[in-house]
């Protein structure tokens, strides 16, 4: 049975510190600021349907809170998450938000991009489209350490992101950057051709730092699996398996050949992720269940020709013919009942989110939240938790934990400027 604790001002339960499955919550007034105090890029409000304003602080959502199962203990947390100042616990999944958006990159919604941290250390990125890399980093995040990205397509605005997240090499992150993903129709449109097409053209940035900082982190690995595997009786492969981490690839219809979901599986929880797709009942059974189901939702292509200023015929080609509708898009809550539905990929404007929910819940009535760039899910045997967070904005990258003290850094590249142009130089 799964127990609803409807519209909870997480705000009410902070008590100083909170233990969740014995782990310490710090509590936020030992940043010397009250959580009321921190300011977002918009005043609060609300739509006329009740439901907060974008990028205000507030989680869109129908539920804040979600109780697993009968006789759980709801456990507090901090109102705002604060990167740094939370210990993971040991049973627990952290599930963030890098990048909620569309093509049309906006400075209030990055492209698509999500990352999941898992309480026995793994981290894991499913895309990282353009603008979702500064918002990892600034998750206090060691580049180290979120060295596995998985991505679902090779359209730009879910992979435009990956030349910042290469970049993290040498001193920030001294190990390969390991990357899975489909193959292609054609091998020229596979994941393994993309990833040595961008080290191809990184040639000249690799070559100017070698010798300069540390090697190791200057190369990419593919890891490409074989879209035409799928078959009917067998939708789904188990890609990654380690540490007692799985997680499934299964195929979704999007464009062309080549575009999947995934399904990540650990300690008995769970989180399911759509990529761009058509409503399909493979990806609501492949999903089927999980703790966090987040699923592409698009706006209505008469609200992306409004938008857009395009027409009819193009909207409907985009909407129609690749993406999922917020009406549709209740229908897959229907069928996959996860515990929380979460809505990505939908155009964050306040007259666009009351339709939504509109359409959603004439056919579904669990929880259901739309993502917001910087929104964080905590998962736990017995709760889910949606806040905000609250970034540091000039944030550093966190260390390397594993950084050799004297790592390998290669001899200076010979590709040598003319002497008359170094004899400029002034000292």
């Amino acid at each position: 049975m799964k127990l609803l604790v409807k519209n909870i001002g997480i705000k009410k339960l902070i008590v100083g510190a909170a233990v969740v499955a014995g782990i310490l919550i710090a509590s936020t007034s030992g940043v010397g600021e009250d959580p009321g105090s921190y300011r977002f890029s918009r005043t609060p409000g609300v739509t006329a349907g009740g439901y907060p304003l974008p990028l205000t602080g507030e989680v869109i959502a129908t539920d804040t809170v979600v109780v697993k199962r009968e006789g759980a203990e709801v456990v507090s947390y901090p109102e705002i998450y604060v990167p740094g100042r939370e210990t993971l616990g040991e049973d627990e999944m952290r599930i963030l938000c890098i990048g909620s958006g569309n093509p049309d990159l906006r400075i209030g919604q990055a492209a698509t991009g999500w990352a999941v941290e898992l309480g026995n250390g793994e981290k894991f990125v499913f895309d990282i489209g353009g603008g979702t890399v500064g918002n990892l980093w600034s998750l206090g995040a060691s580049p180290a350490e979120f060295d596995k990205l998985f991505i679902t397509h090779l359209h730009l605005d879910h992979v435009g992101g990956i030349f910042g997240m290469f970049d993290a090499m040498g001193w920030s992150r001294n190990v390969p950057l390991q990357v899975w993903g489909p193959s292609g129709a054609t091998e020229e449109n596979g994941t393994a051709a993309f990833v040595e097409n961008v080290q191809k053209a990184s040639s000249w940035h690799i070559e100017s730092k070698t010798g300069i900082a540390p090697s190791e982190g200057m190369t990419m690995v593919a890891h490409e699996f074989d879209y035409y595997n799928f078959t009917e009786e067998e939708p789904n492969q188990l890609i990654y398996n380690e540490n007692g981490v799985k997680v499934y690839a299964f195929p979704v219809i999007h464009t062309i050949a080549g575009s999947v979901g995934y399904r990540l599986e650990w300690n008995g929880m769970s989180m399911a992720f759509s990529g761009d797709t058509e409503p399909s009942t493979l990806v609501a059974q492949q999903s089927k269940g999980v703790d966090v189901f987040i699923h592409e939702a698009f706006i209505s292509a008469e609200a992306f020709a409004e938008k857009k200023s395009v027409t009819m015929e193009i909207a409907e080609n985009v909407v129609d013919g690749a993406h999922t509708t917020a009406g549709t898009l209740g229908q897959l809550f229907e069928i996959a009942q996860p515990v929380l539905g979460v809505a990505t990929h939908y155009s964050l404007d306040d007259d666009l989110i009351d339709p939504f929910f509109k359409e959603v819940e004439e056919i579904y009535e669990g929880p259901v939240a739309i993502a917001q760039d910087m929104m964080v899910i905590n998962v736990t045997p017995d709760q889910i938790v949606t806040r905000m967070v609250m970034p540091d904005e000039l944030s550093w990258p966190e260390p390397a934990s594993e950084l050799e003290e004297k790592p390998e850094i290669g001899e200076l590249s010979d590709q040598e400027r003319p002497e008359w142009i170094t004899n400029t130089r002034i000292y």
